[in-house]
Order: C-alpha cells, then sequence, then structure tokens
C-alpha cells in the first residue's frame, strides 16, 4: 500500500512538475540600440545610444514563443545618448537634468497580450525624474533561447514636464514630438 501510494505521487508530481514551467531569468547583452528622434526649426535629428544600458527579465519561454514575462526592467544613461553633435548632446543633457537624474528607466506593469510575435504591455517611463506609464506593441523573436524585442512609441517633452532644448539664444527650438525606438537582446542567464 506504502508503496503504491508512493508511485502515485511521483506520477502526479511529475506531471504537474512538466506542465508548470518556472520563469527563467535574463539579461539584456548583445547588440542594442536605443533612439530618440525629433525635429527643431531647422533640421530633423536623433540620438542613438548602444553602449551603458542594462537591463533584466524574469520571462517563461516556450520554443520560439514567449508565454509569459513577470518583470523587465531597462536603464539607459542619459550620457550614452549620443547624437554626434557635442553642442547638441549638451543641450539634450541640460533639458534631462543629467545632474539630479543621470539614467532613463523603464519597468513593465503588465502585460495584456502575447500573440504571433507581439507583446501589448503596459510599462512605467522615468525620463529627467518625471514618470509616465506607456502602452506599446513591441514585436519580439525567439532564437536559440535569446529574446529578441523591437519597437517604437511617440512621446513629447511635455509628457515628462521637460522643456524642450533651445540653442543660438532660442533662435533654434525643437519640436515638442518625439519618438522613441529601441532594438534590445535578452539573453538567458
Amino acid at each position: 500500500m506504502k508503496t503504491a501510494k508512493s508511485v502515485i505521487l511521483l506520477a502526479l508530481f511529475l506531471v504537474v512538475g512538466l506542465q508548470v514551467r518556472a520563469q527563467d531569468s535574463y539579461t539584456l547583452s548583445g547588440p542594442q540600440e536605443f533612439k530618440v528622434e525629433g525635429t527643431s526649426t531647422i533640421h530633423d535629428w536623433e540620438m542613438v545610444a548602444k553602449d551603458g544600458l542594462k537591463g533584466s527579465m524574469d520571462a517563461t519561454v516556450n520554443g520560439s514563443e514567449i508565454a509569459s514575462i513577470s518583470s523587465l526592467k531597462i536603464s539607459l544613461p542619459v550620457e550614452s545618448l549620443k547624437s554626434g553633435k557635442s553642442g547638441m548632446d549638451k543641450n539634450a543633457y541640460e533639458s534631462l537634468d543629467k545632474k539630479k537624474n543621470p539614467t532613463i528607466l523603464y519597468e513593465l506593469t503588465s502585460v495584456d497580450q502575447i500573440d504571433n510575435g507581439k507583446i501589448k504591455a503596459k510599462g512605467k517611463l522615468i525620463i529627467a525624474g518625471s514618470s509616465k506609464e506607456i502602452m506599446m506593441e513591441v514585436n519580439y523573436k525567439v532564437n536559440n533561447g535569446t529574446v529578441a524585442f523591437d519597437g517604437a512609441q511617440d512621446i513629447t517633452f511635455a509628457d515628462f514636464n521637460i522643456d524642450p532644448p533651445t540653442a543660438m539664444f532660442n533662435t533654434i527650438k525643437t519640436g515638442n514630438e518625439l519618438k522613441l525606438s529601441f532594438k534590445a537582446q535578452f539573453q538567458p542567464n
């Protein structure tokens, strides 16, 4: 009788164990690109960050599909954003109040849908000390356990209580609208 109970418990444990898969931890690594695009009274501009980014994710991945994501965080040092023009970079860092807020942060707050290589999720974006919850639709691909995301989001300087940068005694003005775009890759720990 004792052996029969043990066999039944072992079988139940194996069945439940095979159905429940623990979430794995991932780290942001490999090629990354975070870009901010905007306009000014003179020309369109962009700033790109490829270095200094940090991130983590806890997710369940089944083959080439993400089953769930319980957490995702990314931090981006303000100084990692580069335009290729030192004067523009300096003005941007001042507008972002780099001394008080040296990092731009994103933290996932909820996942609404994961389907056909797309994720619809809400997250908290913190720029220059101001926080805003944003809804994003992001594409993803899983290849050999590595999860790659790409997406874009429209925001404004006003969303984060930031005065758009100016130059040349306010004769050159930056537009309020911005487009954030990114390509991020997470690898299992």
